[in-house]
């Protein structure tokens, strides 16, 4: 299967707005409020979240959580973006699930585009979201029904930790359509992520039964620079994928220019930034 759900009747299961859970708000999930006050998002976003079901239990009961934390990722990325000096008209965010960051994008992106390889999510989207957003489904295969040279910044969260193979083919996909300067922001599992990784952590029960991660998850170093805990069921992205700086460096380099590598938040996954030149 190169995509999910595209076959399937779906529904726009919502929870209301995020005015309507602020009493769930008790900080766990912060973003710079200097940039975007919590009254000001408030009244900037009045479009419904999905259902927790809806979003894949991400955050669980929490809808105020869910909501926040695309506040707080958009905020890390317009930080950076704004203290490199980089140009940000279009935004494509690939894996864009439900909408949570791009819901956040309207204010300082005049073209805001969503893809996922889930109809479900895509026609959530669709039936929820501004209007002036674009979303479509696309599929595992590496290639994007985009121009050339036509999108400025490219977000792709939690989506190559997942890409078991033609991750440099990808690469190659957003090298075609990012403008020369583009930035590509993709997080990763790296060796930290490896290193550090306690059974509190959301990735190490997805691994805790895959034999060949039992067998090596007691070493101090990735068992290859692209290490893949592959699943075999019929599901696209069926995987857990971790790189060394080394792989990132030496081959994503290659296509595009690596500009920065820290943590991202949540701190069990790098940001990875990468520019087109």
């Amino acid at each position: 299967m190169i995509s999910i759900n595209s076959r399937a009747e779906t529904r726009g299961e919502n929870v209301g707005i995020a005015r309507d859970h602020l009493g769930q708000d008790t900080g766990e999930v912060p973003w710079d409020r200097s940039r975007i006050p919590l009254e000001a998002a408030l009244e900037a976003d009045t479009y419904p979240i999905p259902s927790t079901e809806q979003r894949e239990g991400y955050y669980g009961p929490n809808h105020f959580n869910y909501w926040a934390s695309g506040l707080r990722d958009y905020c890390q990325l317009m930080e950076w973006l704004e203290r490199k000096g980089a140009r940000h008209g279009s935004l494509l965010d690939i894996g864009c699930a439900t909408g949570r960051l791009i819901r956040h994008a309207n204010k300082d992106f005049p073209e805001v585009i969503g893809c996922d390889i889930n109809r479900a999510h895509v026609d959530w989207v669709g039936r929820n979201l501004r209007r002036d957003i674009k979303v479509f489904q696309n599929t595992s295969v590496p290639t994007l029904p985009l121009p050339d040279n036509s999108i400025d910044v490219v977000t792709a969260f939690s989506v190559f930790t997942h890409i078991e193979c033609f991750d440099t083919t990808w690469l190659m996909e957003l090298r075609r359509i990012l403008r020369p300067g583009g930035i590509a922001w993709l997080t990763i599992h790296e060796e930290r992520t490896w290193r550090e990784m306690t059974p509190a952590w959301p990735i190490y029960g997805a691994l805790i039964d895959h034999p060949d991660y039992v067998a090596a998850k007691d070493s101090p170093t990735l068992p290859n620079d692209r290490t893949v805990f592959r699943w075999h069921t019929e599901r696209s992205y069926s995987s857990n994928v971790f790189y060394t700086q080394n792989y990132i460096k030496d081959i994503w380099g290659r296509i595009l220019s690596v500009k920065d590598i820290f943590p991202a938040i949540p701190f069990f996954q790098e940001v990875v930034v990468l520019q087109k030149e």
